[in-house]
């Protein structure tokens, strides 16, 4: 799942995740449109913010580890 589909889908705002992670919100912007990727140690936060919906992968296009 996309960041962009999790956060529209849990209706929670840029402000509100970035503060959960640890960021800003125009940093949560640019994850949330793909303008830039999260370095490792953020990527682990937001994997455990979205309860691992949202994985490193997510952010490459891969497919999740089915």
């Amino acid at each position: 799942m996309t960041l962009d589909d999790w956060l529209t889908s849990t209706a929670t705002k840029e402000e509100a995740f970035a503060a959960l992670i640890g960021t800003s919100q125009a940093t949560v912007n640019r994850y949330r449109h793909g303008r830039r990727v999260p370095r490792p140690s953020v990527m682990v936060r937001i994997v455990a913010a979205t309860g691992g919906q949202v994985t490193a992968n997510d952010f490459h296009g891969l497919a999740g580890g089915e």
